[in-house]
């Protein structure tokens, strides 16, 4: 709360007219301070007065993974996965780290993120995580643009409510995605909305081994925020 005057203060019974008469001086004498950015305050002097409007900005959370964009495409801010940086593959087929930084320390400019549905009849799609573990290799994370990125997928595995199941590729790579974002669809194919799923950095674990009892891969693929 702003100091009041002494002067400005009354009393339950007592006569307002000095305080109102001390009320005007004080308003005559206060100064008006524009903003260095004309679109936050807006200062409009006519002859009855002075109007003055202010627009403020909602807080964004800058926080890691942060989708936002339209059906033009989509970008997603900084974020991390075991400490690595994800990629996202722009129309060339190169991997361009979501920092915006080039291995060389460079400013680069990242590609957004093509949304194209094969399943007409798709309702629901995912900007996700895609990662991958290289079969024979250490089960960790490579920062690279082919086991670490960020892509639209129409389809999780079908075994995800389980725990984020993998799905074994064509090379024996064991790749799992987790969504960041969900999009949704209208039946006729039009955009409708989406919404942000993950709002941290993330931690990783992949565990290997042993079928489950329909003799498939109980690989799984764990995540946890950082």
């Amino acid at each position: 709360m702003p100091n009041i005057p002494r002067e400005l203060r009354v009393k339950k019974g007592d006569d307002i007219s000095d305080a109102l008469r001390a009320l005007v001086k004080y308003v005559e004498a206060a100064e008006v301070y524009t903003s260095s950015n004309d679109k936050d305050l807006k200062v409009t002097r006519k002859s009855q007065g002075t109007l003055v409007s202010a627009r403020f900005k909602k807080n964004a959370f800058p926080h890691p993974f942060k989708v936002r964009g339209d059906i033009n495409g989509f970008r997603v801010s900084e974020g991390s996965v075991n400490g690595a940086t994800p990629f996202i593959k722009g129309s060339d087929g190169k991997g361009v780290s979501i920092s915006g930084y080039d291995e060389d320390g460079n400013v680069v400019e990242v590609p957004r993120i093509n949304i194209e549905k094969e399943d007409a009849d798709a309702l629901k799609t995912y900007i996700a995580l895609k990662i991958t573990m290289v079969a024979g290799e250490e089960a960790s994370i490579v920062e690279s643009p082919d086991t670490l990125s960020v892509v639209h997928t129409e389809d999780l595995s079908p075994r995800f409510a389980q725990g984020g199941s993998p799905v074994q590729d064509d090379d024996g790579d064991r790749v799992a995605y987790y969504p960041l974002a969900k999009l949704y669809w209208a039946k006729d194919g039009s955009f409708l909305r989406y919404c942000q799923i993950v709002y941290h950095n993330l931690n990783h674990r992949f565990v290997s081994g042993g079928t489950n009892a329909e003799g498939e891969a109980a690989e799984r693929h764990y995540f946890w925020a950082a």
